[in-house]
């Protein structure tokens, strides 16, 4: 079984060089323009919530869940001397919510799918 990188990352900082798939998430609820959560990250429940808060939302995860589980058998399956790590990294604006959610999120569940998962969040202590 090979390692999956995931990667959350600020578009705003500069696309991941290493990445070999990537999700924009930069449509989903914003918690940067919420007062409360402004200053929290998308480690924190609170801002987790926000984040997957509408149907639309959650449709598009369930449809990054399903496209990630597709992209993990594929790479799996792949065999080759010069097969890449596979690392996906996922995009919002800043790097300190959206895309730390979504990670975080993508994570449980490829680990629940007993897969073996590294987390990267790039830019969570940049402002």
């Amino acid at each position: 079984m090979d390692e999956i990188t995931l990667m959350s990352f600020g578009f705003y900082h500069g696309l991941p060089v290493d990445a070999n798939t990537m999700l924009d998430v930069r449509g989903l609820p914003n918690p940067f323009w919420v007062e409360e959560l402004k200053n929290s990250t998308g480690l924190d429940a609170e801002v987790r919530d926000y984040v997957f808060s509408t149907e639309e939302a959650e449709g598009y995860y369930r449809s990054a869940l399903d496209l990630i589980r597709r992209r993990v058998a594929f790479h799996e399956a792949y065999k080759s001397p010069l097969k890449q790590p596979l690392v996906i990294a996922v995009g919002c604006t800043g790097g300190r919510h959206r895309s730390v959610s979504t990670v975080c999120r993508l994570a449980e569940a490829l680990r629940a799918d007993g897969k073996e998962v590294r987390v990267i969040h790039r830019d969570i202590e940049k402002r």
